[in-house]
């Protein structure tokens, strides 16, 4: 299997959380398991982990200690930099939306559930992005390849149908606090939660910040999901501050399928 190097971004997702850290699995590793210690979640003092993570929750890590002799991967919440979650989450969806977009050429192709083929693409080109760059302008590399002729046209028509399909996407910076000291933490993932279902997509920078993203076939569209995640917020906030800033996006390779 193969294993994240130190150093690397990771999505680790929190399976339990124990008074000393927190053990998440990597679903780009097969789902992994690997520990978060207490003092790699947080620069500051930690009364309670809870109050920073949560189960179920999806957090951009980085890999701090590989442990050959005991098989045991650490990773830190806390040296991971705003940047850098924005850019791992960004090519993370970007991943799943392009495993989506080739599993659904392989289906025109007669050819789903291929494990084989699946296989070979992986190991030929590392990523789904970097197999459709390829394909996209049908380098080399990609023409020899010795899949079947059937499925490398529909890759190519699923590109040129998501030419087609202009996203307009926003982002916006949440500042979240609750004084409500005895339920805080269960209020804010309730809230949060019910935001994701609004249609944001919702990450977690550093507490008390949250990234809220959404898209839509326009500006209008995209930012009526920020809206309505606002008001659902702020209509179940108890006691505490919710305060939203727009956050400016680049253009340059956050989405490979507006540039196919």
């Amino acid at each position: 299997m193969e294993t994240p190097r130190i150093g690397s971004l990771v999505i680790a997702q929190v399976a339990k959380i124990t008074q000393f850290g927190a053990y998440c699995r990597l679903p780009e590793y097969n789902n992994m398991e690997v520990f978060m210690p207490i003092r790699e979640v947080s620069s500051g003092w930690i009364k309670n982990i809870r109050e920073f993570i949560h189960e179920g929750q999806n957090l951009v890590c980085k890999v701090v200690l590989y442990d050959k002799d005991r098989n045991t991967i650490d990773v830190s919440l806390k040296k991971v930099t705003p940047k850098e979650t924005k850019v791992k989450i960004g090519e993370y969806n970007l991943e799943k939306r392009l495993g989506a977009l080739l599993n659904q050429a392989a289906k025109q192709a007669g050819l789903q559930g291929n494990e084989q083929i699946m296989q070979e693409l992986q190991h030929e080109f590392g990523s789904y992005t970097n197999l459709f760059q390829q394909a996209t302008t049908n380098s080399e590399q990609f023409e020899k390849l010795k899949i079947p002729k059937k499925l490398k046209e529909e890759i190519q028509k699923a590109i040129e149908a998501n030419r087609k399909e202009k996203k307009h996407t926003v982002s916006y910076i949440a500042t979240i606090s609750t004084f409500n000291t005895e339920s805080g933490a269960s209020e804010l993932r309730g809230m949060l939660s019910e935001a994701q279902k609004a249609g944001v997509e919702v990450s977690y920078i550093s507490a008390p910040k949250y990234r809220f993203l959404s898209d839509g076939k326009d500006y209008t569209e995209a930012e009526s999901k920020i809206k309505k995640a606002e008001s659902i917020i702020t209509a179940k906030l108890g006691k505490g501050t919710f305060k939203l800033e727009k956050e400016k996006l680049k253009k340059e390779k956050e989405d490979i399928l507006a540039q196919i």
